[in-house]
């Protein structure tokens, strides 16, 4: 499978991001699926995506052709381990998308980009992450629980027939809680689970383009939830997704050509969906220990001198899914991701940000953003 998607990619590649779509997937939720079709098909395809992405990563590190871009990666996460102010959710500049594996981000995004305009059944999207053959079987079934939380979430905030949603998010959380191996809690991670392991930062400094893709789906997912929670009426649901593809699309594929408008830093729930975070915040913390988990994954693959990538995320994913140990406290939780402002992590659901919010950029400070190498 790693072969077969590693091949989709580069084949959609030459497929034009333009062309337009008949059709739209099929999920478990009609509703879902019939009201807002666009939504779906991009839902489905995050799954697709995120196997995707780590299938191009291997694919990269095992490329002979790949040892400048892994020294370049080595040099950049050793002066950013020596940053005294080094911290993972920081200012981040937009202006700079390329990392030290930029030849490859360049011939993989194109396609990256055409994937995510094409039609997947959540039949499909399921089977994909499956068969992937970039990380162990239990980081899958991890994921795939994961995915399946979010969106049961998404469903029963868009289900107008559903009166009590607080209820049915509660009996939505104790159901997923109950498989203890293959959850995630819902309290939040230590954060230096994400910011201090080993290989930590690999996944943004090295594939700065290939992460923005991921969190950019991570976006979507997340402002679909805020504007069904927060919405007054049909009308304004309608309009509200309606609004959040159009950014999503803005960030994946500007009218511009460029890539400058994808998320630089993780989005997370308070940042993104706040109303909902609110409201439900067990399931928030699963939704952004998932999306963490993701990323720690992401820095074992792209981190050149892993011994045993496998042994590596398995010893992560047990550390995510205990829920005794590594736990941190909802202040501190909220500082580390408030730190990097709503900008960074893909802008508000309800509408977009043209520049930071921050007052203080990285050039004012002083500080090197850590995908900003030159060229050898």
């Amino acid at each position: 499978m790693r072969k077969t998607l590693h091949s989709l990619v580069i084949g959609l590649a030459v497929v034009s991001l333009a062309t337009p779509l008949l059709a739209f997937a099929q999920t478990g939720n009609e509703l879902i699926d019939t009201r807002f079709p666009d939504l779906s098909r991009y839902l489905n395809t995050s799954q697709v995506l995120q196997a995707a992405v780590f299938d191009e990563i291997v694919a990269s590190n095992n490329s002979a052709d790949s040892m400048i871009g892994k020294g370049l990666l080595r040099e950049a996460l050793l002066e950013l381990s020596e940053a005294s102010a080094s911290h993972y959710h920081s200012s981040s500049d937009h202006l700079a998308m390329l990392g030290p594996f930029r030849v490859f981000e360049s011939r993989a995004t194109p396609g990256l980009q055409a994937m995510i305009r094409r039609e997947y059944s959540a039949q499909e999207a399921e089977e994909l992450l499956e068969a992937n053959g970039s990380i162990p079987p239990n980081a899958v079934m991890v994921l795939q629980r994961g995915r399946d939380f979010a969106t049961k979430m998404v469903e029963i905030y868009l289900d107008d027939s559903l009166i009590d949603k607080h209820t049915a998010v509660d009996m939505a959380l104790t159901d997923y809680l109950s498989d203890d191996a293959h959850s995630v809690p819902a309290q939040p991670k230590s954060s230096e689970l994400l910011s201090e392991h080993d290989y930590a930062y690999s996944f943004r400094v090295g594939f700065p383009q290939l992460s923005g893709l991921t969190w950019a789906s991570q976006w979507l997912q997340l402002a679909t939830l805020e504007v069904a929670m927060i919405s007054k009426n049909q009308n304004e649901l309608e309009s509200g997704i309606e609004n959040a593809i159009a950014l999503y699309e803005e960030k994946i594929a500007p009218a511009h050509g460029g890539l400058m408008a994808l998320p630089t830093d993780i989005p997370t729930m308070p940042v993104i969906a706040p109303y909902l975070y609110g409201f439900h915040p067990g399931a928030a913390y699963v939704l952004d220990n998932i999306a963490a988990l993701k990323v720690v994954i992401g820095d074992i693959l792209v981190h050149p001198d892993v011994p045993d990538r496998g042994r590596a995320i398995n010893e992560m994913v047990a550390k995510y899914t205990s829920k005794t140990e590594y736990l941190e406290g909802e202040t501190d939780y909220l500082f580390f991701v408030l730190r990097g402002g709503i900008f960074n992590q893909g802008g508000p659901a309800l509408g977009g940000m043209a520049e930071s919010e921050r007052n203080r950029s990285r050039a004012a400070t002083g500080e090197q953003h850590i995908s900003n190498y030159p060229m050898r």
